[in-house]
Order: C-alpha cells, then structure tokens, then sequence
C-alpha cells in the first residue's frame, strides 16, 4: 500500500525542490549505488517548526543545491510512520538525521538553520570520506528490555515508580521537571490510582495540582477548547501550538477519571469543552476524527475577537487507528458521565467505522486511512488501543459483537506479535530497511496489552486471561522499575493486576433492557471493574446462576460478595457502598 504524498509547510517554501524519496527499496538502493550518505527528514503537518524548516532551511537554495548533489533525502511524516520516528528520532521534530546508506545514524538534530545545515553536511561528508568503509553496512540492533521471571506485579516496583514522581513533581508550578513541559496523563492517572490504592492523600494532591495547572493555564485553548501538545515553559505560559487527537483523547479520559475519584464537577465541565472542541473541528463527515490541527502561533496568539477574523488553522484528516480508538474511549465515558444523548451517538458510530474501514482479514489492522488508501498493517499500539475502546463498545451496548472483535485482534497479536511473554512492536517485515530490520518491545504499548488482557480476563471470569495479563506484568516489572515516571504505564497495569475484582452483571430480557443501568454503572470508576450484560436465556446467563427476577437487575460483586440487586440507576451508589463498607467491616486493617 502506498503512502500519500509529502506535505509541506501551507505557506510559501521552496521545500519540494529538494528531490524526495519516501522511505523505500529505492532510495536506499540508490544510496549505496551512488555512495551517498542519507538525510532523513521527519516531519509532521502539525508541527511549527517543521513548517519553518520548509520555509527557511529547504528553501535556501544553497541547502537544496547541496542535498541534491550530495546526499539521497528521505522524507517521512511521523504519524504516518510511528515505527520510523520511533527509531530515528533525535529528541523532537523536526528531526534531521544523517545516515549510511544502511540507514544507521551517522549525526543528527532537530530544527537546524540554513547555515547550520550547510556546516553539518561539510562534516559528514569528511568524516563519511575518511571512514565509509569501516560504517557503511553497520546497523545497531535495538536494545531490548530484560524480561523477569516473576509471576506477577511487583508492588515495590509500583511504589518506586510513585516515589520517582514524587520526587520530580513540581510543587510550584504542578507536572513533573522544570522544562518544557509536557502534561504525561499516565503519570497523573497512576498518581490517582496510588490514592485510591493506599490512601495517600499527597499523590492525589500533585494530580490535582496538575490538573488544574494545566487546565488554567495557557497549555488549554480557554476559548475554542482542546489542549496543546506542551509548553515551553515551566509555568505552562507559552505551549507549543498543536492540538493533537491522541493527545487531548487522554487527556479527555484523564479528566474524567479525576471528576470519577475527586468528585470535582469543573474536571466534567472542561472535558465537555474539550470534546465540544474535537466533535466541532477534527471530526470528518465520515464519523471519524482526523489526527491534528496545525500549530498557527499567530493565530492562538490573538484575542477571541481576532481569531473570528481569520480562518481556523488546517487540520489534518487523516485517520490514525490508535488515536481515533482512544477518542472514542473518552467520548463513551462521556456519555456516561456527562450526556448520552450527545456523545453515544458518536463514539458507537466511529467505533463501527473505524472497525470496518481499519481492519482486513487477509492483511489485519492498519495503523492509517487518508480516505483514499490504508497503509502500515500490523502495529501493536494500534491492536492495543482498538482492543479497549471495542471493550468499552461492549461494558457500554452490552453488544458481544464487540467482544468477539476483540478475541479477533487478540488472535492477530499473538499470530504476529507475540514473542510467548510480551509483544513486539510491528509485524515482522521481511524488506525492512534500516533499524526497521529490527523489532522492539516497547514499555508502554506492552502495559496497554496486559491492561486489555486483564480487563478482558476480568469480565469473562477467564483464569487464563487473568493469568496472561498478569504474566506480562510480571516479565516487564524490573525494565518498568528502571524507567522511572516513564514506567507510569506499566504500573497502570500492574496496579489492576493487583487490585480485587468488581463486576457488575446486568440481566436483561429483549422486554426489559438493562441500557440505563449499564450506562450508569459504566461511569463508576474502580481499579478492576467489568461490566457484563447477561440476555435471560442464553448459555452464559445460565452459567452466571443469577436469577432471572426481577429484570431489569445489576448485580455488583466484589469477590464473591454481592450487594442486593438494584434494579434503577439511582440504587447503584447506595449498592455500592452498602458493599464496600460490608466488606471494609469484615475485613479490618
């Protein structure tokens, strides 16, 4: 499958007379016919800076003169291509790599000027002179976690992870480090979990102190909604400009797990700005969210009145996988906890589309779809994140289609992912160029993995779905420890593997629907709950032993302790505090 064409800076640069290659057999075959080094550009259409590149340092016509004569020039757009970035970035974009024709770094930075550039390429051209033959087929394998033998999650390894952040937090200013700054929603939600966990009260308190920083700060757009990707400044006072989709769909979710835990009715009130912000300027006629809206400093730098006088910066439709299943997360918790009627609608219909337009049966997920082509089958973040939001499908309609797309991408995974422990990043591509020879087994999207298996294991009360979640917690607890409040993730998952189950059942009829029950209860928040529909009649009903009377009925257990059945929305905080506070009596610390 083919990608899209480059995309350049809308304003006006001379950036496509550089003579482009995309990441491919030929332009690395041509590399090493020629004997050229090659400069990698990664770039994004939301990013200031790469637009400015365009603008300045690909247009001056001494650069695009010299990389033409002297090098083959790569150029990839970084949501497109998350397994390029993933292996090439050098610490932000743009990225400028140099590499052999290989496809190993030789040199590299980010945003470089028209004469930085010139001198940089002066500098590898005498080094590549002096010792091409000696680098020229080197290519680093990537390293690659160690994995643990333990059984399951390490809460040791859980506390370190909060203590790293404890130790980092910025009490002045809220978020972690000095600068920039970025909002790292799983480092907040973890901060919440601990709380909910142990009782720390000081965790919950650097989250909120968080939360609000960024919420009032110039990091959110207070007028047209949606937050920018991070600021600049340890005081959230000058952000970056671009409104990402994945970025704000955690953020989303973050937001409402705290109005969840906190009770905090401003933290609702933001996200349902912030949603009104996605629906209104990302969504597509296709009822699917494009992946971005452009950096414009000019534009967000002007007063309400003066943005209504220009044109809203571009957007970029594209829809990427992994961050259209996140929105449609966030918009379905949404309908839960702040209207149905709006947000159901439109996370159940993008879910369905995504599903249908994303996967295949012959080549499985694609990461991409620019309306025109699909592209990049068989990414685990994708297979992650389309996991849980088709798990949510499910806890929210009580429809098992939903279930059984889920068990379909799980298969996937474990067909082309799986090593036996945890899962590698991509498919293994026999034509991969450069480090794409060779696949990793990144932190994050493995946390993601044991999370949808333990939720899923959770809900079907199946021990070897349980056990499997937990086992990749297990293996990747020492590499987690090690990577501090960047092991956030993992300690997400390994705090629901430890954490006691709660599932709620509803029983229905096709009479008598159990749709306002299980909305309700899909706003309650807890570290391990699932969510079952259970149709009367049915084999899983019959395996359940729940009565069929009265309907429709939720049954809130946790463990083998049940509250009464509680047959209208409004019983079920009384439910569930009944058994908690049960349980709490006959189990005191």
């Amino acid at each position: 499958m083919g990608e899209p064409t480059f995309r350049f800076s809308p304003r006006p640069n001379r950036a496509q007379d550089i003579h482009w290659y995309e990441w491919g057999p030929e332009a690395f075959t041509r590399a090493e016919q020629e004997d050229k080094p090659i400069l990698l550009s990664i770039s994004a259409v939301w990013c200031h800076w790469c637009h400015v590149m365009d603008e300045t340092t690909y247009s001056d016509p001494r650069v695009i003169h010299r990389i033409n004569q002297d090098y083959i020039a790569i150029r990839v757009d970084n949501d497109l291509r998350p397994d390029i970035n993933q292996r090439y970035n050098m610490g932000g974009w743009p990225t400028t790599a140099i590499l052999t024709p290989a496809g190993e770094v030789i040199t590299g930075a980010t945003y470089v000027n028209p004469d930085q550039l010139l001198g940089l390429m002066d500098q590898v051209q005498q080094y590549w002179a002096a010792n091409k033959e000696q680098i020229r087929h080197q290519l680093a394998e990537p390293k690659l976690p160690t994995l643990s033998d333990r059984p399951g999650p390490d809460r040791e390894a859980i506390n370190h992870i909060v203590n790293a952040i404890r130790q980092q937090f910025d009490r002045a200013y809220g978020g972690v480090g000095a600068m920039p700054k970025f909002p790292q929603p799983d480092v907040w939600e973890l901060a919440l979990v601990n709380f909910l966990a142990t009782g720390d009260g000081s965790t919950a308190g650097m989250a909120v102190r968080t939360l609000d920083a960024m919420a009032g700060s110039n990091l959110y757009d207070q007028t047209a909604g949606g937050f920018f990707r991070y600021s600049t400044t340890r005081e959230w006072t000058i952000p970056h400009f671009e409104k990402m989709l994945e970025d704000n769909a955690q953020l989303a979710r973050l937001y409402l797990r705290a109005f969840q835990i906190l009770g905090d009715d401003t933290y609702r009130q933001l996200v349902d700005h912030l949603l009104g912000w996605a629906n209104r300027t990302l969504l597509n006629p296709d009822g699917l969210w494009g992946g971005s809206q452009d950096a414009d400093e000019e534009y967000y730098r002007l007063p309400p009145e003066g943005r209504q006088q220009r044109p809203e910066p571009g957007v970029d439709p594209v829809v990427y996988t992994h961050a259209n299943a996140q929105m449609i997360s966030a918009q379905l918790l949404a309908a839960s906890l702040i209207n149905p009627g709006q947000y159901a609608p439109i996370a159940l219909t993008a879910l369905e589309a995504l599903y249908d337009r994303m996967w295949d049966d012959d080549e499985g997920l694609f990461h991409a779809d620019n309306g025109e082509t699909r592209f990049l089958p068989g990414l685990l973040i994708d297979v992650a994140w389309l996991g849980h939001a088709l798990l949510d499908g499910y806890e929210y309609t009580g429809d098992t289609v939903f279930l059984e797309r889920v068990q379909t991408l799980l298969d996937y995974a474990d067909r082309t992912l799986s090593d036996g422990r945890v899962y590698w990043d991509q498919i293994e591509r026999p034509d991969g160029l450069g480090r794409l020879k060779h696949r990793q087994q990144p932190l994050n999207e493995n946390a993601v993995m044991a999370r949808l298996w333990l939720r899923l294991g959770t809900l079907t009360e199946n021990d070897a779905q349980l056990e499997r979640g937990r086992a990749m917690v297990g293996a990747l607890g020492e590499f987690a420890k090690e990577q501090g409040i960047f092991g956030a993730g993992w300690a997400l998952a390994a705090d629901m593997a430890d954490a006691p189950p709660l599932t709620a059942s509803i029983v229905e009829s096709a009479n008598h629907s159990g749709a306002d029950l299980r909305r309700t209860i899909f706003g309650v928040y807890d570290r391990r709950r699932a969510v079952r529909s259970l149709m009367v009649g049915t084999p899983e009903f019959q395996r359940s032993g729940l009565p069929d009377i009265p309907l429709p009925a939720l049954y809130i257990c946790r463990g083998t302790a049940c509250a009464a059945p509680v047959t209208e929305p409004e019983g079920i905080l009384g439910a569930l505090q009944s058994l908690l506070s049960g349980l709490e009596a006959n189990n005191p610390a």
